[in-house]
């Protein structure tokens, strides 16, 4: 049995790059290739996701950019993103939260939760359509 090394109030650190939790990539429209993180066409036709500048994004925790597409748009509610692990938890994780805002000139906000929570990965999905040209800062948290 091996021990586990507390933090200095009694829990468990979480995993972060640095301590050698794989990061995730960023795929495209509806990847659901290991160890991804991608936009669905719910989002639009052509929606992007990205990570922000000194953020990173492993199966614990991550804060990325999503992009609907740029002009035209066939943004609905529903998945509008998919995150899929790294490695498989041996359990579907406890809980997942999910937070969504636009960046871009900070309405008000939107509705998100993690949907179809699984061992390998979740859904990210929205009540309201998101608007086209509008940058929107998404962050999760999942408990094993």
């Amino acid at each position: 049995m091996s021990a586990v090394i507390l933090d200095g109030v009694g829990h468990e650190p979480r995993p972060s790059v640095a301590s050698g939790a794989t990061e995730l990539t960023f795929g495209a429209v509806s990847t659901t290739a290991v160890g991804t993180i991608s936009p669905t066409t719910s989002a639009g036709a052509s929606p992007t996701t990205s990570a922000i500048t000194g953020s990173s994004c492993t199966d614990r925790r991550g804060r990325f950019n999503l992009n609907p597409v740029t002009g035209g748009g066939a943004q609905a509610a529903g998945i509008v993103a998919k995150v899929v692990f790294s490695k498989p938890y041996a359990v579907v994780p406890a809980a997942v939260q999910v937070n969504l805002f636009n960046d871009t000139d900070d309405t008000a906000a939107i509705v998100a939760s993690a949907g179809n929570i699984t061992v390998a990965g979740f859904d990210i999905v929205v009540g309201t359509a998101l608007t086209t040209a509008k940058v929107y800062d998404v962050s999760y948290t999942v408990t094993p």
